[in-house]
């Protein structure tokens, strides 16, 4: 263990024993990495690969009294596949390279780690890492199982399952998301400090009335934020209720929160309540593992080993419960 800043001394047994001992804090951490992110949607733990959710549709309506009325009958009940992926981590580490950098850093500040042994705090700063990789690809990256070092070619984001659904390469091999199904906007035009003030509203304004009627929401790139803020104070700086530079949320409809963040894509919106978009992890059985051992290659390293599942998907997108706008090709 260190004694003064600078110097420090512990085995690949420590570290080994430490993630045993503080496992239930530990396998947290990628999720506090992502709580800028998470904080806007629901988590579910358990998926271990496949799990299905299931989605009722049907047309019911009541009309005045008649005797021998009968309906179809048409209910359709359709399944989309929550899916985590297996991945791993194998990486040697220098433990006086992690001391140096997490020294002072807020990364072990968290209620469940304070104040604790250097050992844990760099178990922590590890599983953080995985989090802040997970996070910049929350929304892009695309399985590829023929590619094995790096979060991109690790799960499917939310964009991939999105443009899969738009696609009718999903499950179900059929179109979920269209501009007919009144689930999609596209435009040839990107969003820019002239027109994001009006994408932005036209696009809630035109979506279904159930979805607008909803606690929404509204994920877009901090750059769209950006420039809605300045087409805001551009448009409308002259008002006096237009107090304060930032908007949380949409003018005209307080139900819907703006979301902006740095790893949505440009050209991008999407509208759902926060109870239909997911994170899904397992953190439940012993298949994760996360251990550290001396290294097979270094004398002054240890290699660090992590086996985890992840994945994102949506419970359903119905046009009353999800939107998106994207821009398409000229």
């Amino acid at each position: 263990m260190p004694t003064t800043k600078g110097y420090i001394t512990f085995t690949p047994e420590e570290l080994t024993t430490t993630f045993q001992t503080y496992r239930e804090q530990l396998i947290i951490q990628p999720m506090l990495a992502m709580s800028t992110a998470l904080q806007h949607m629901s988590v579910r733990t358990g998926i271990r690969y496949r799990e299905t959710v299931s989605e009722m549709s049907g047309k019911f309506q009541l009309g005045n009294y008649k005797k021998d009325k009968l309906g179809s009958g048409n209910v359709s009940v359709e399944g989309r596949v929550f899916e985590t992926f297996f991945g791993n981590c194998i990486e040697p580490i220098d433990p006086n390279a992690i001391y140096q950098t997490i020294w002072g850093s807020n990364i072990t500040k968290g209620d469940g780690l304070k104040n604790v042994p250097i050992v844990l705090a760099v178990c922590a700063y590890i599983m953080a890492q995985l989090g802040e990789n997970l996070y910049l690809n929350l929304w892009t990256a695309k399985h590829d199982g023929t590619k094995f070092d790096e979060t991109a070619s690790f799960f499917n984001g939310l964009k991939t399952i999105i443009d899969n659904d738009i696609a009718g390469t999903n499950d179900s091999a059929t179109v979920k998301i269209s501009a007919d199904l009144g689930n999609l906007m596209t435009s040839t035009d990107s969003i820019s400090k002239d027109n994001a003030e009006d994408v932005i509203k036209n696009f809630f304004w035109s979506r279904n009335e159930i979805l607008r009627g909803q606690q929404l929401k509204y994920f877009m790139s901090d750059l769209t934020y950006h420039y809605y803020t300045e087409a805001y104070q551009m448009n409308h700086g002259s008002l006096p209720y237009n107090q304060t530079y930032d908007k949380r949320t949409l003018e005209g409809a307080s139900n819907v929160e703006l979301v902006p963040l740095s790893n949505v894509p440009a050209d991008f919106l999407l509208l759902t309540p926060k109870s239909n978009i997911y994170c899904l992890y397992n953190q439940q059985t012993d298949d994760e593992k996360y251990i550290c051992e001396k290294s097979l290659n270094n004398h002054y390293d240890v290699d660090f080993i992590a086996n985890m599942f992840f994945g994102t998907q949506f419970e359903s997108v119905s046009n009353k419960v999800f939107s998106v706008y994207e821009k398409t090709a000229a």
